[in-house]
């Protein structure tokens, strides 16, 4: 697993991160609201978690592992009755065992044991339980755009940003299907968003020209209804195979 400290450090330094975050919890918040969403665990939730987003709930108790992260969101939530916060890792969390949506923060893909996430989820959940998570996608645009200008051998090489995210999975839809099928859970939900060109790297540069304005980012989250398997990054949501 990636050191914590390293990986929130990095995490700063990404402004075009900045903003996908914000489209990637956009994303989820309108799925939430399409669902029984009244008791949520976020687990791994960094410095957004998911209240910033959406707020109609009753209870939401959060679990992140990085120091700074856990700092940073506690002082973001001590007016907030219906929030807890836990700095540790899943199993060591105390948890209820009634979550209407169980989401797993942006990580499956940066840890060399997914499935054992998965199990550790699957006893917490119950069978109305959602779980969601996001991964980047091998398939994005940007890759395959690389790979088919040849300046990568494979989609599915670990590109500079995953290096310094420490990353160790690179997934595609039907492979993040199969890692839940695998570990008891069936399909509920899966899809890409986010129609991304270039690299984080070049994408941090257009912004640091002006030349990726608000309007063109709005317009690469929207492509993707068009472009349908190749947003840079993966939503699914399943549930506990009855």
């Amino acid at each position: 697993m990636h050191d914590h400290n390293d990986y929130q450090l990095n995490y700063q330094k990404l402004s075009f991160e900045d903003k996908l975050r914000k489209y990637r919890m956009e994303y989820v918040a309108d799925y939430l609201r399409t669902i029984n969403s009244r008791k949520i665990l976020e687990i791994g939730c960094g410095n957004d978690p998911i209240h910033f987003y959406f707020n109609d709930f009753e209870v939401l108790d959060l679990i992140e592992p990085g120091k700074h992260f856990y700092e940073f969101t506690k002082g973001k939530i001590e007016n907030d009755p219906r929030i807890t916060i836990q700095n540790c890792f899943l199993g060591e969390a105390n948890l209820r065992d009634d979550y209407d949506v169980i989401i797993i923060g942006g990580f499956l893909h940066e840890i060399d044991n997914p499935e054992e996430v998965l199990a550790a989820v699957k006893n917490v959940a119950n069978p109305n339980t959602i779980v969601i998570t996001y991964v980047p996608n091998a398939n994005s645009f940007h890759r395959i755009l690389a790979l088919e200008s040849g300046l990568i051998k494979s989609n599915y090489e670990f590109s500079e940003n995953d290096k310094a995210f420490g990353r160790r999975n690179v997934f595609n839809l039907e492979s993040i299907q199969f890692l839940f099928q695998q570990s008891g859970f069936e399909t509920v939900k899966s899809d890409t968003y986010f129609i991304k060109p270039f690299t984080h790297g070049q994408m941090n540069e257009l912004m640091e020209t002006s030349f990726l304005t608000e309007d063109l980012l709005s317009g690469f989250f929207k492509m993707s209804q068009y472009i349908p398997n190749m947003g840079c990054e993966i939503f699914l949501s399943a549930r506990i195979v009855n």
